[in-house]
């Protein structure tokens, strides 16, 4: 069996492929064991990447983009997710977007991820940073989830399916993000070989389209990963066997790599002048 370290953020459901591709054994038909190696945060996946600590990783595209495009080893190799499973919820006090003016918004970045969403579903209320409110890097959604419950921040995206147990805990769910924004992919780094990332991403693609066909018996597999209640693990799998979320062949949509390309702009970091990221950040032929 060829040995796999995949770098993962958290235990999240975003990761389902994974969890679906090791229980079912779809990676060791191809060879390959899987092992995750949890890191906190999107930017300590993307550094574990670059320093070859982890072989791959499933992570948001942003931070490799940056680098492949600064000339570094990264590349994204395929897509996980095109439409966030998230919702922005806030202290039981705050009911309107409008009320988190001068709050602490908690991100699992301050350059990658939820960051980029969370700034971009504020402005689209009226609020912008940072004259509106701050960031504050908390971590992963567990942590976030954490950081609410103590009341250290006003609020913060939350993944499926912690942001059902925030609403029924009297927490405030201000809404679902509504826009395809590229948030979770498979990126590679200077370890990446061939020979076994295709069959890698063979096995996530069967175990995608698995998944949708066998939504009770994966949200068992969530639950057993999570410790999660085994209600808010169906109905998670359920959200994310929607149409749209996951890309069937793994390839992130236009909208939503664009979404993610405005971001890397707007926010400085990756050029104005250069014309084509995606054509240097992204290399899909491992799909096969």
């Amino acid at each position: 069996m060829r040995e796999i370290t995949v770098g993962v953020v958290a235990p999240a459901y975003v990761n389902i492929p994974l969890w679906v591709a090791q229980q079912r054994e779809f990676l060791e038909r191809r060879g390959l064991r899987a092992t995750e190696r949890v890191l906190g945060t999107t930017h300590g996946v993307t550094s574990a990447l670059r320093d070859g600590e982890v072989d791959i990783a499933l992570t948001a595209p942003e931070g490799t983009i940056a680098d492949a495009v600064a000339g570094g080893p990264l590349r994204v190799v395929a897509g996980l997710i095109d439409r966030p499973p998230l919702s922005m919820i806030a202290l039981p006090r705050h009911r309107t977007f409008g009320e988190l003016r001068g709050g602490r918004i908690g991100t699992s970045s301050l350059t990658e991820g939820t960051r980029h969403v969370a700034e971009r579903m504020l402005a689209a209320h009226g609020l912008a940073y940072p004259a509106d409110y701050d960031l504050a890097l908390e971590g992963s959604h567990v942590e976030r989830w954490k950081a609410l419950q103590a009341g250290t921040i006003d609020a913060a995206l939350q993944m499926i399916p912690y942001d059902y147990m925030a609403a029924d805990a009297g927490f405030t769910d201000l809404g679902p993000v509504t826009e395809d924004f590229a948030l979770n992919a498979v990126c590679i780094g200077p370890l990446a070989e061939r020979a076994w990332i295709t069959p890698f991403l063979q096995a996530l693609s069967e175990a995608a389209e698995w998944f949708r066909g066998n939504i009770e018996e994966s949200a068992a597999i969530a639950a057993e990963r999570t410790s999660i209640e085994p209600r808010y693990a169906l109905r998670a799998c359920g959200a994310l066997a929607a149409d749209g979320v996951i890309p069937r062949d793994l390839r992130s949509g236009p909208g939503a790599l664009a979404a993610v390309l405005g971001a890397l702009r707007s926010s400085g970091l990756i050029p104005p002048d250069v014309p084509d990221p995606a054509a240097t950040a992204l290399d899909y032929s491992y799909l096969g």
